[in-house]
């Protein structure tokens, strides 16, 4: 299962540096985008992907993103976001 543990602490993100894991067969990257848009709000991005490759070599076609509020609450969205996507690339 993936925790507070497993994508590092709210804190990490704040930096702006993204962070890269896999988990059960699922690649999954996490940054902070900055404000700017419509709602003019930072946003964590959280992409999503199968195994194997890195995130530089999966074409745009095999890479799911999704956006979150840049918050505490957000940070939490993300936890459950990907813990739920996990069961879309489980690989035995």
């Amino acid at each position: 299962m993936i925790d507070h543990n497993t994508i590092l602490s709210f804190e990490h993100y704040k930096k702006g540096k993204p962070f890269t894991g896999s988990y059960k067969g699922m690649r999954y990257r996490i940054i902070k985008e900055m404000a700017g848009g419509e709602d003019d709000i930072d946003r964590f991005r959280v992409d999503t992907w199968p195994e194997p490759l890195c995130y530089e070599a999966t074409t745009e076609d095999k890479i799911t993103t999704q956006r979150f509020t840049f918050d505490k609450k957000g940070y939490e969205e993300v936890i459950s976001y990907l813990n739920d996507m996990v069961t879309e690339y489980i690989s035995d």
